[in-house]
């Protein structure tokens, strides 16, 4: 078989459907190297922050640094891409953010770094983010036809997700290497996030929602803002999907500052290539759910993975805490992928169908909203709480908390108990 004919074949594959088309294609690869960026920038001023301070609360307010942004710009983000053309916007964050782990390296380097300097590239970091995010789910939708659109979807997120795959599997051993370490690891996140630049400027897709601008910009935006935030909760199907992944992220995503200290006490750590193996054991999972998720064609399947990656995604950080070397920690770390990225998937898949495309920039930043702000406040109270009684606990009761509310609100609610049995949101 020739190489040219591996690759057709491998195109016409059904998981991978939405990358026929060119403008998707280069979108899609422009956020792998960006998703790649992001997770290496993190674990690296997560360990630099746990190396200098200590303290697992300390790392929780880098984290939280990092994740506020999603609370209090991504709705401004989400009207930005439904008032400016979306691949423009796109191409500016991402030069941004760029700009931001360029100069973090710099610093480290230099060693110059203060904790506040790693604080406050951390929420820049975040901001522009939670401006790209939705920005990018607006412009999707524009860029194949709808019959791909779930396939699009759902590969969008294996780069969010997957991406911690890719980018730790280099950076994960960089980190055990004295002479490279974190400043090692923050020059590969700026040049994924220049090589994520470059590709995102070759995308020709033009796209921008139906608002326009008036005389007011501050009434504009509030007015705008406004009108995502009352079509969410009026729509109930949306607001039980967005409450859902509140409460997902809430309880079993938020272990971001609480993963450095585990690894030092429960699996004994010495440098920060362990916490990378993790963080890429949940990439490598989050990549298989998602891409195994893109070749589901059929709507009951859908529902019936909702429920069973819901319940999974909270009895996989159990199998974290109970976890005493790091093969088992790995093996967890891959659970909690699969499950947890395949459960996050699916509702912004549901989400971003529900929603009109006039709306659908907001939609998607207050989606991205309800997931990182809550993330934000929980990583910042659970570091605290790991200083004084450890971490296992913390995931030991927030796994078991999940699943309860999967069965509670899930099967007490019809609209998800129908979605749980037929995978549709309106009765057929």
């Amino acid at each position: 078989m020739s190489q040219q004919t591996a690759l057709r074949r491998l195109k016409d594959a059904p998981h991978l459907a939405a990358l026929k088309h060119r403008d998707y294609r280069m979108t899609w690869t422009a956020n792998m190297f960006a998703g790649a960026a992001m997770w290496t920038f993190f674990v690296a001023f997560q360990w630099f922050t746990l190396d200098v301070s200590d303290s697992s609360g300390w790392v929780g307010i880098m984290t939280f640094a990092s994740m506020i942004p999603f609370l209090v710009v991504s709705p401004f983000g989400g009207l930005m891409a439904d008032l400016i053309d979306r691949r423009s916007l796109a191409q500016l964050m991402l030069l941004a953010s760029f700009i931001v782990t360029a100069v973090l390296a710099a610093l480290v380097i230099s060693g110059a770094v203060k904790l506040w300097h790693v604080a406050a590239l951390a929420f820049l970091g975040g901001a522009f983010r939670a401006v790209q995010e939705p920005t990018i789910s607006a412009l999707i939708p524009n860029q194949v036809p709808q019959n791909v659109l779930l396939n699009a979807i759902t590969l969008n997120a294996a780069t969010r997700h997957g991406a911690r795959f890719f980018g730790l599997l280099i950076g994960a051993p960089l980190l055990a290497v004295p002479s490279i370490g974190v400043a090692g690891v923050l020059v590969l996140s700026a040049l994924l996030a220049a090589v994520s630049t470059l590709l995102m400027s070759l995308v020709r897709t033009a796209s921008r929602g139906d608002e326009r601008a008036g005389q007011g910009v501050v009434s504009d935006m509030a007015k705008g803002i406004w009108a995502g935030l009352a079509y969410i909760y009026t729509n109930k199907p949306i607001a039980l999907f967005i409450i859902m992944v509140a409460l997902h992220c809430a309880l079993v995503m938020s272990f971001d500052s609480i993963l450095p200290v585990f690894t030092e006490t429960s699996l004994g750590a010495t440098d920060g290539s362990t916490l990378g193996w993790l963080v890429m054991g949940i990439g490598a999972g989050s990549l298989v759910g998602t891409l195994l998720l893109a070749g589901v064609r059929n709507e009951k399947t859908k529902g019936q993975l909702l429920v069973w990656t819901g319940l999974f995604s909270g009895i996989t950080p159990m199998a974290m805490a109970l976890s005493f070397n790091v093969p088992l920690g790995i093996a967890a770390s891959v659970g909690m992928g699969i499950s947890q990225a395949t459960f996050m998937a699916l509702t912004s898949t549901y989400v971003q169908t529900l929603a009109p495309d006039r709306l659908r920039g907001r939609i998607s930043s207050l989606y991205i909203l309800h997931a990182g702000g809550i993330m934000a406040f929980a990583n910042l109270g659970y570091g605290f709480i790991a200083d004084s009684f450890s971490a296992p606990p913390i995931l030991l009761i927030t796994g078991v908390a999940f699943v309860a509310v999967v069965l509670a609100v899930g099967f007490g609610q019809p609209i998800l108990r129908r979605v749980y049995r037929t995978g549709q949101v309106a009765p057929a």
